[in-house]
């Protein structure tokens, strides 16, 4: 094939479904998954709570349901449902589950200090907020996005919780939300579905803020080792 005929294509027609279809994944998904599905909602919410605990055992658990929502959003959203309509997703998700296990792997020392509050707080308003973006392209309740299972908030809230890695951690887990934002981007394009680019639209802000990040040191039990007035006396000062 010459040149000048792949030239003719455009985005759209390397796309072989319509907007339709896509947006019925995620209505499908969410009967199949239903009542099951009120659980995510839940573990959304207190993730971030978890993670903001000293105790090592609930940031624990943080990095398990993070795990657990790449692994669901990887196999049920990509692999099952949109890798039969459109090929590439499915290399996605298994992508996704690989990363979600490696998340499970990790557990507590994925973080090494708990969050900050602000970052408590943007996580609450990803999940609260971004799922009604589906809901608004598709013109009803049931195509409600959700974290866990629809890959786009999944990705967009587990950014917040890579941004306080150590840089090399950091960057390798950014990789493949980094390469998911941009092929859903260029795909909602082609489908005008223009409220979804709000997905890879926050998760590609939320990345090079996370890339920018300088992580916080993880809190020292002992307190007095960080003040300077003490531990820090020479040997030959006398008592006070």
């Amino acid at each position: 094939m010459s040149g000048a005929v792949w030239l003719s294509y455009s985005l759209q027609d390397l796309v072989m479904f319509g907007p339709e279809v896509f947006l019925r994944l995620f209505v499908r998904i969410n009967q199949a998954l239903w009542p099951w599905l009120l659980l995510w909602p839940a573990a959304a919410l207190l993730l971030p709570w978890l993670g903001r605990q000293n105790s090592e055992w609930p940031r624990r658990l943080a990095m398990a349901l993070a795990g657990l929502a790449w692994i669901g959003c990887g196999y049920l959203f990509l692999v099952r449902y949109y890798g039969p309509i459109n090929w590439p997703a499915t290399g996605f998700g298994w992508v996704f589950v690989v990363q979600g296990l490696f998340l499970l792997m990790l557990k507590g020392k994925a973080l090494p200090a708990p969050l900050a509050w602000p970052t408590v707080v943007a996580w609450w308003l990803v999940v609260l907020v971004l799922p009604w973006f589906a809901v608004l392209q598709a013109g009803e309740m049931r195509a409600l996005a959700l974290f866990g299972v629809a890959p786009g908030i999944t990705v967009a809230a587990s950014v917040l919780l890579f941004a306080g890695q150590p840089a090399p951690l950091r960057w390798l887990l950014l990789l493949l939300p980094l390469a998911w934002s941009l092929f859903s981007a260029a795909t909602y394009w082609a489908l005008g579905t223009f409220w979804l680019l709000a997905y890879p639209g926050a998760a590609l802000v939320l990345s090079v803020l996370a890339l920018r990040t300088n992580p916080r040191p993880a809190r020292i039990p002992d307190l007095r080792s960080a003040r300077p007035g003490r531990g820090h006396r020479s040997s030959g000062s006398p008592p006070g």
